[in-house]
């Protein structure tokens, strides 16, 4: 494995997260693509492309490129796609640093993380908080569109007590929110620590650094919020619905009500007809 320690330089790695999916089958991954070696089985996987450029890949859909060119990046892409879920030509969501080893200091800063040496878990540990952190950007950006477009159906609840949409747009809107909250719950337990660091002080450390320099907690704190925030709105919509059909039923009735009463102060329908056909 690697293990890179140089007096006077830095061996440098240029490392890229790109998010591209919601979902890796990490099993079928490794039964599907066979060229490649796997240094490990679990999640996250590191994948050896060649020598010094590694992928690894998350299951919560992400893929962590350590001094990968371009077409060896789209190559590796192209192979995996099939065991992507909900994945897209391309996704905006990234994140990048350079990892440099070499030397005795252990620091991380936004755009750099030095180290001693690498290994396998070392890998594993930095590409986590930054597919950690792209995936975490994929889900604000769902939430702050549905809050946008939702919106105006608060306002107009807020100031004219009235929609002002039909009830298939409305629950559509609802299903979007149920979507979004769904995927977000199911895939939050994955921004959680890795098991790997409870077994080392070292890369405990080396987690805590770069999740405190990517703001992780404060960013799932904030989105935790957002969620509860739709469930909110999503439960005021659905009561908004259930009212106004209410509403409609009441009506209903009472309009066959009043044509029941109706119907009983009229004559027999035969008495109705002899009379009309005296008219006509």
């Amino acid at each position: 494995m690697v293990n890179k320690s140089t007096q006077n330089k830095y061996a440098k790695y240029q490392v890229e997260t790109v998010y591209i999916g919601e979902y890796v089958d990490l099993k079928k991954v490794q039964e599907g693509v066979k060229q490649y070696s796997f240094l490990n089985r679990d999640d996250p996987l590191v994948v050896k492309l060649l020598k010094d450029q590694y992928a690894v890949l998350t299951k919560f859909g992400t893929i962590t490129f350590w001094s990968v060119p371009v077409r060896l990046r789209q190559q590796f892409l192209n192979e995996i796609q099939p065991y992507a879920k909900n994945k897209k030509e391309h996704y905006f969501y990234d994140e990048d640093t350079k990892v440099l080893i070499g030397g005795s200091a252990e620091k991380v800063t936004f755009e750099k993380v030095y180290s001693a040496q690498l290994n396998v878990e070392k890998i594993k540990i930095i590409s986590y908080v930054l597919s950690q952190s792209v995936a975490l950007e994929r889900y604000e950006d769902d939430i702050e569109k549905s809050l946008s477009e939702l919106e105006a159906v608060v306002e107009n609840l807020k100031t004219k007590g009235k929609a002002l949409f039909s009830e298939k747009e409305l629950l559509k809107q609802i299903g979007q929110v149920l979507s979004i909250k769904q995927t977000t719950v199911v895939h939050l337990a994955l921004f959680d620590k890795p098991e790997s660091i409870w077994e080392s002080p070292d890369l405990e450390t080396l987690y805590n650094r770069m999740s405190s320099e990517y703001d992780l907690k404060v960013r799932f704190d904030v989105l935790d919020k957002k969620i509860d925030y739709l469930s909110d709105i999503s439960k005021m919509m659905m009561e908004f619905l259930a009212e106004k059909r209410n509403a409609f039923l009441e009506i209903v009735i009472i309009v066959l009500i009043v044509i029941e009463i109706g119907l009983w102060f009229l004559p027999p329908f035969s008495r109705v007809w002899a009379y009309l056909s005296k008219l006509f």
